[in-house]
């Protein structure tokens, strides 16, 4: 049988309880509660505003809410309808009810429960212990230095690990997992929802989950699984690796290094500084961040995608047939390796006369002299489909669109493409390319 008692009207009173269930509800006054023998539950559900309570403490307790209350002998706590603080004591299994409000609990014991009706707010769950949260709880903390672990349910949970080493497991749901040691494990099953490991420490995924963003200042490292990952360093120098699957990068450090192996998915890095692909990396796309203008983007051997963004940037691809974009802006596009007609032609896809410049190598382009910094002289360029004079060195054909060098005008040496443009820029001209 259960008994229920009320602390009422709203001054100092004292509610003892007896051998059975007791349920004893506090008023707004100061109360000392006793649940005595028996199972017994101090319950706020009355009371006006969010309340913090803790069953660990035999003193009077200011609850926030309720006054300033002593509870004695009680197994349970129900908070109100508010924003509560429920904290259970240690070596007892405790339960512990929410109620409406965006709740906190405390738990110290793996038999504590926590109950929470559905969108019955966004609750968390601080634990001391190894500890499965119940349905409806979103969020799992693990507290102090102990080897714990801690599990998720259905929802899309969010599990923070401790210093120690954390076994963690979301379940069903889009989970976020908060990791700060090396040797913590993170459980997910396959189709699991999608889920995102942020860490302070240098860390690899496990299966089944697929992004990593390293948080701090400090120089960490991040590795990515066979799923297509996103892997976001923060602002220390960070080496960011992936596997197979089409991964995604996030670089805020020109310093980051990003490693993939051949063959490795069509990969993507999203810089938010000046970015350079590092040699022997097979990186299809090299992208300017959304907020970051200005910057430098250059490509390696491989076939790059570079693209800028509503900024001035300077877009070079390196060697190999790269497709540039600059995007809104005056941009730039560096043309400073070895020419092949085969191997090494870029695309610029968005070329804007009169606003964005070709720049010119002079140690590739050595027909155009040794001054740098210079407009190309009106004499050295021509539109047709080949030189018309021997001054002639950057030719355009307005019908293919193709940009190529003639080291000698009209003489015996071959003209070698070097790059694309849209045809139809019959108004292209010498002031639009810059030596270098």
């Amino acid at each position: 049988m259960r008994s229920n008692k009320s602390a009422q009207p709203p001054t100092r009173h004292n509610g003892t309880g007896n051998s059975l269930a007791n349920v004893i509800t506090a008023n707004a006054g100061n109360n000392v509660l006793d649940g005595g023998a028996g199972t017994d539950t101090a319950s706020y559900a009355t009371a006006m505003s969010g309340v913090m309570v803790s069953l660990g403490l035999t003193g009077a307790q200011a609850t926030g809410g309720s006054g300033t209350d002593t509870l004695l002998n009680f197994e349970n706590l129900t908070g109100s309808a508010y924003n509560d603080t429920l904290t259970g004591s240690a070596g007892v299994s405790n339960v512990l009810t929410g109620g409406a409000g965006n709740d906190t609990y405390y738990v110290q014991d793996t038999g504590d429960i926590v109950t929470e009706a559905a969108n019955g707010g966004t609750d968390s769950v601080f634990s001391s212990v190894t500890y499965t949260l119940a349905a409806n709880v979103e969020n799992l903390t693990l507290t102090g230095t102990a080897n714990i672990n801690g599990t998720g349910n259905a929802l899309n949970n969010i599990l923070t690990g401790n210093s120690g080493t954390n076994a963690l497991a979301g379940g069903a749901g889009n989970d976020t997992y908060i990791i700060q040691n090396t040797t913590d494990v993170v459980s997910e099953a396959s189709s699991a929802g999608t889920d995102t490991v942020l860490s302070s420490v240098t860390y690899t995924l496990g299966s089944n989950v697929e992004n990593l963003t390293l948080t701090g200042a400090a120089a960490i490292n991040a590795t990515g699984n066979a799923l297509a990952n996103t892997l976001n360093g923060g602002s220390g120098i960070d080496t960011m690796i992936g596997h197979g699957g089409n991964d995604t990068y996030y670089v805020d450090n020109a310093a980051d290094v990003v490693t993939e192996g051949y063959q490795g998915g069509s990969d993507t890095v999203y810089a938010s500084v000046s970015y350079t692909l590092a040699a022997g990396q097979e990186i299809e796309f090299l992208r300017g961040n959304a907020g970051s203008t200005g910057l430098t983007l250059t490509g390696n051997e491989f076939n790059n995608t570079i693209i800028g963004n509503t900024g001035a940037d300077t877009l070079n691809g390196g060697l190999g047939n790269d497709t540039l974009t600059g995007g809104s802006g005056a941009d730039s596009f560096v043309f400073n390796t070895a020419l092949n007609a085969s191997t090494n032609v870029d695309t610029i896809t968005d070329f804007t006369r009169g606003s964005d410049k070709i720049k010119l190598d002079n140690a590739i382009f050595t027909a155009l002299g040794t001054t740098q910094n210079i407009a190309l002289p009106a004499s050295a360029f021509y539109i047709g489909t080949a030189a018309h004079d021997s001054d002639d060195h950057i030719i355009y054909n307005s019908t293919t669109g193709d940009l190529m060098y003639d080291p000698d005008g009209t003489g015996s040496a071959p003209a070698v493409l070097f790059a694309h443009l849209s045809p139809g820029l019959t108004t292209l001209a010498a002031s639009d390319f810059t030596i270098v």
